[in-house]
């Protein structure tokens, strides 16, 4: 299991519009299902990704390499330009406790919220937080399992239960905003909230 984050080339875009968020993601699902990878969650921004990649075979470089080389021939063609679209290879952490994971896959959702593109994750469709909560039809590429299994074993409950501690957690951000760097402020929204929810 592994947090993945891919950031653009020299702090560009890489996404300009619906467009290429859709053709990331389709990526996303052949690559997928290539590599027989479980996506936990994910969060497409402007500038980077975030993963949530469960890896049943070590092949985690081989499979990012096809996925971000296959979006980055795409994205030049379709914008007609040359040259990088990511930073030269993507960072990854393992994922080795229940605890990381939950908080790993709130982060990711969070992101939007912390960059002041939404208020709530529920009010950006380029994350895994509406499938997750079963509020849209599934994507055939999300894995939302292995994340509620760390809430509850009724999947019912552990949606309700992971809807409220984001909920909790957009509380926690809203206040810790002015206070700190956003992306420490996810994280220890995050960690707070799975720590006391």
């Amino acid at each position: 299991m592994h947090h993945v984050v891919a950031q653009s080339a020299s702090d560009g875009r890489i996404v300009v519009d619906d467009a290429d968020r859709l053709r990331f993601l389709d990526e996303l699902r052949r690559v997928i299902q290539e590599y027989s990878w479980e996506c936990v969650a994910y969060c497409v921004m402007t500038t980077h990704i975030h993963l949530i990649i469960s890896t049943p075979t070590p092949n985690l470089g081989e499979g990012m390499g096809t996925l971000l080389g296959r979006y980055a021939f795409a994205f030049n063609r379709r914008h007609g330009r040359t040259g990088h679209v990511f930073r030269n290879r993507f960072w990854s952490r393992r994922i080795d406790r229940p605890h990381y994971l939950t908080c790993s896959a709130f982060y990711a959702v969070l992101n939007p919220v912390a960059a002041g593109l939404c208020t709530h994750p529920g009010g950006f469709p380029w994350s895994s937080y509406l499938e997750t909560v079963g509020a849209v039809p599934e994507s055939g590429f999300l894995s939302p399992g292995l994340l509620l299994s760390t809430l509850d074993d009724d999947v019912a409950v552990a949606r309700e239960k992971y809807r409220e501690l984001i909920d909790e957690a957009v509380v926690r951000l809203r206040t810790r905003r002015a206070e700190e760097a956003w992306w420490r402020t996810v994280e220890r929204a995050a960690a707070e909230t799975l720590a006391t929810g």
